[in-house]
């Protein structure tokens, strides 16, 4: 990791900020679930029909379900869509219920296939497609409000990160500033002095022994704190493909997709304690932090849709697990606000450095997908799917270092295979689609008693011949679990998602 005064350049190492951020079970829970679950996504059409879209293919968004459904295609065709919506948190912390609202806009999907047909029918090979396409996996956009009373408060997690650290390091010379002493800190001893420094600094943490060489921390203040958590992340995970499919006999369509992965995701926290007690000495201590990841990643997609009749759609669908290369930053600050002869003495330890990390890999895990699809002729549809993916199988790099087996053991241990099921339909009427879908997937953290996950959508299309317009609503609830810093000081949130998709296609 690198860090940098009022400017960009690098700052300290890697694993001093996972050390500090992640290794954790709540930090590991909340970014590599952030990074390895998806939003329902896709076309309006897709959506509206719950995602179950595996065995049917056609469009252009759906060969990110399944590669083989360019070749499905009749026609070459172009599309895109937007999304907007509003995003609902409920946060349980303590006993208290808090709510917070967001909203958010998005460019959900835009593609093309360029479908070229067999001119000599003796050729089994029929059909060949070329597919580009990005669709936006997940849009991260939320804020989360938690309010409660804890025994446990930002003193003694940042007691804890002070230990073994020498006081003479977490004082200032004659000539040090606090931004200069913090960089230093984070390019030589890293994460956990920097945050002794902000904690000592601010009267926040005392040290057992007044010596220089003291390496042991009390916190100032342990009584009851009343802790109030805002926080709000941003950003999106966009998947972009290059697809190639083909058509061999009148039944059996496979293809094959390239994925290319861009993620930007900025997550901002503001912590903050009261005391309970009216004379308590410290009054108030804010922790404030953002950090910011970036990254790019690759995986690849088999699939194959099988049409035995003029009826049933079959298909099989394998997504290889997504290999990161993931970059990170982070800028904090910490104030304190002490009862000291019946006034306020305040404190503002903000060093205006931002912290850049060396870059790190992460595997996200693997998907299998079966699909089964009735056609009703021309009146309509009825379509499901099942997808599996064992989330204990990511993996952060594995470069046999003992920090990186034990964050993956932690992996392995927090999390299980997760099983979606999705179902939808379609009516047609003419020129016009009636559409509606229901999915749900099984929890993927173990042991904490979290709901499942599951949606609910409806649709309308209108076919003009050439072209089609559909819109869908989407409505989905997530539940997660997540420990800020301490894990002491958990809280569990519904996320509850209004969508609203339009998309546009034109047949070439």
């Amino acid at each position: 990791m690198t860090n940098i005064l009022n400017k960009k350049t690098p700052v300290l190492s890697l694993v001093f900020f996972i050390s500090s951020y992640m290794f954790s079970w709540s930090q590991i829970t909340q970014d590599y679930l952030q990074f390895a679950q998806y939003d329902l996504f896709g076309s309006a059409r897709i959506q509206s029909m719950g995602g179950a879209f595996h065995a049917l293919g056609g469009g252009v968004n759906s060969l990110h379900l399944n590669p083989a459904a360019s070749a499905v295609n009749i026609n070459s065709k172009i599309d895109f869509g937007l999304a907007f919506g509003s995003r609902q948190t409920k946060s349980t912390f303590s006993g208290e219920l808090n709510t917070a609202q967001d909203n958010f806009f998005d460019f959900g999907h835009a593609g093309g296939v360029i479908v070229a047909e067999q001119i000599n029918e003796d050729n089994p090979w029929r059909k060949i497609a070329f597919g580009f396409s990005m669709a936006t996996l997940k849009n991260f956009d939320q804020s989360v409000a938690v309010k409660g009373n804890t025994d446990y408060g930002l003193s003694n997690y940042f007691t804890e990160q002070a230990q073994g650290t020498s006081l003479s390091d977490l004082q200032l010379g004659p000539s040090e500033s606090l931004g200069s002493a913090y960089a230093a800190l984070g390019n030589t001893l890293g994460r956990g002095a920097q945050l002794g420094l902000l904690a000592y600094q601010a009267y926040v943490i005392d040290p057992e022994n007044e010596i220089s060489n003291n390496v042991n921390y009390i916190s100032a203040v342990n009584d009851r704190r009343q802790q109030s958590t805002f926080q709000e992340l941003g950003g999106s995970l966009r998947q972009f493909n290059l697809n190639i499919a083909t058509q061999y006999g009148e039944n059996l369509f496979i293809g094959l997709n390239l994925n290319s992965h861009i993620l930007r995701y900025t997550r901002s926290n503001v912590v903050s304690e009261d005391a309970i007690i009216a004379n308590s000495p410290l009054q108030n201590l804010t922790y404030k932090s953002f950090e910011r990841t970036d990254g790019e990643g690759f995986n690849l997609q088999l699939g194959a849709i099988y049409t035995p009749g003029d009826h049933w759609r079959l298909s099989l669908s394998y997504d290889s697990p997504t290999w990161w290369q993931l970059t990170e930053e982070s800028v904090e600050s910490l104030s304190s606000s002490f009862l000291i002869n019946q006034g306020l003495e305040n404190y503002l330890m903000d060093p205006d450095v931002r912290n850049y990390f060396e870059p790190y890999r992460l595997r996200t895990p693997s998907q299998w997908n079966a699909g089964l699809a009735y056609v009703f002729g021309p009146s309509g549809l009825i379509s499901a799917s099942l997808s599996r993916r064992d989330y204990s199988g990511g993996t952060f790099n594995n470069d046999g270092s003992e920090f990186f087996q034990n964050a993956n053991a932690v992996i392995e241990n927090s999390f299980d295979q997760s099983i979606s099921a999705k179902l939808g339909g379609e009516y047609r009427y003419g020129p016009w689609r009636i559409r509606a879908g229901y999915w749900m997937e099984s929890q993927a953290v173990k042991e904490l008693g979290l709901e499942d996950n599951f949606g609910y959508s409806y649709g309308l299309g209108f076919y003009g011949g050439g072209w089609t317009l559909d819109a869908a609503l989407v409505s989905y609830s997530n539940n997660t679990a997540t420990a800020l810093y301490q894990e002491q000081n958990r809280f569990t949130s519904r996320l509850n998602n209004q969508s609203f998709i339009l998309s546009f296609g034109i047949d070439l």
